[in-house]
């Protein structure tokens, strides 16, 4: 019968060490309680948490302001504001960093990386003539940018997309674009992210991302949209969680109207969504290195009429769990009515009074999400 292998007195001497040391540690924990804390397992490095540049749209001039008098945020200043309200990653969107030239480039990069702030770049339409995709990924990559999103449309149906052969159709397109663009990615080193905005239900959007099959192609997971598209969110964060590579956190303040829903953006924590519930599912599934971005759209609002026959025309496979899901988590939180205001409200406040209320909002949002994460690391 075949003999184990001799010990030597080497390790014979470092096993009774080890031996002797643990029986030790073991007895002193016993007589001593508070040492067995020094043995576990270290608690979660919090994600970062900052801001989406359409945070400070007033400030920046973007969308209807894009024509509103006076000095505005360039891409530095608005990452100066975000850590100013204590943002650590900073989402540019790419009419930012556009027209930068090298040196531009070189600043912004510079005073990020002086302010310890990550950025991240939101490259807007993935089509049409009008997108500027590729190249807001070519200058995300000169900036040492790691993730870029994209969208694919907003509320597409019924009103833009009114049939499921239809929608079928504009899911090729999509599906066709998002492979001519992984290539890109692929060369740059980044990762693209497809944001969930109002188009895409759950499922579609993940099996969308599981076809194309990339490590360079993820989700940005804006928790307040999938009410939109008639999900609920926390069961969204775990369908989505093995993709996410970037988020768009808001809170919506949900009513329920004749036709279906009217969302109102509020701050963090004032309005219908469940946020605790939904970032505790999340963090299962993400890496702690990957940052949390809030989007606070002050004022925003809009309606989704699924009461109406003609909103489920091209849809599939909603069943009504999913709906009784959705109805469940906005009504299971009341609103916070002081911070209820519709953008033509926030309009009609003076140029430096509109500043200020989108850093407060913004500092007060970053302050919210930390909490959360404070709270569960």
């Amino acid at each position: 019968m075949p003999t184990s292998n001799p010990i030597s007195r080497r390790e014979f001497a470092a096993a009774a060490t080890g031996a002797v040391l643990a029986g030790g540690v073991l007895a002193d924990a016993q007589e001593n309680p508070s040492l067995s804390a020094t043995n576990e397992a270290p608690k979660r490095k919090r994600n970062r948490v900052g801001a989406v540049a359409y945070g400070y749209q007033y400030s920046i001039g973007l969308f209807t302001y894009k024509d509103r008098p006076g000095e505005r945020f360039d891409a530095v200043r608005f990452v100066e504001a975000t850590h100013e309200a204590g943002g650590e990653v900073a989402q540019l969107y790419h009419s930012m960093i556009a027209e930068l030239d090298e040196d531009g480039l070189r600043r912004l990069r510079r005073r990020a990386d002086e302010l310890e702030v990550l950025l991240e770049v939101h490259g807007g339409g993935a089509l049409g003539k009008w997108s500027k995709l590729e190249d807001a990924m070519r200058r995300a990559a000169a900036l040492k940018v790691k993730v870029v999103g994209c969208s694919f449309g907003m509320l597409m149906r019924p009103d833009k997309i009114a049939t499921l052969e239809a929608w079928d159709e504009h899911v090729q397109v999509c599906e066709a674009r998002l492979r001519e663009l992984v290539p890109v990615a692929e060369s740059l080193q980044l990762r693209l992210g497809v944001e969930n905005h109002l188009d895409f239900t759950v499922e579609e959007l993940r099996d969308l991302i599981r076809r194309v099959n990339s490590r360079h192609v993820g989700i940005i997971f804006d928790v307040g949209n999938t009410v939109g598209t008639l999900d609920d969110p926390i069961e969204a964060a775990d369908v989505f969680g093995p993709y996410v590579i970037a988020t768009h956190y808001k809170d919506f303040a949900v009513e329920e109207v004749a036709c279906g829903f009217r969302f109102t953006m509020v701050p963090l924590g004032c309005g219908s969504l469940r946020l605790p519930e939904i970032t505790e599912r999340l963090l299962r599934h993400i890496d702690p290195e990957m940052a949390l971005s809030i989007e606070m759209m002050n004022g925003q609002h809009f309606e989704v009429n699924w009461l109406e026959d003609r909103f489920w025309v091209p849809f599939r496979n909603k069943t009504a769990r999913q709906v009784a899901a959705t109805l469940r988590h906005i009504r299971g939180k009341a609103i916070d009515i002081g911070e209820f205001k519709l953008v033509e409200e926030i309009d009609t406040l003076s140029h430096e009074e509109h500043l200020a209320l989108e850093q407060d909002r913004m500092s007060r949002c970053i302050a919210y999400l930390k909490g959360i994460l404070d709270g569960q690391a």
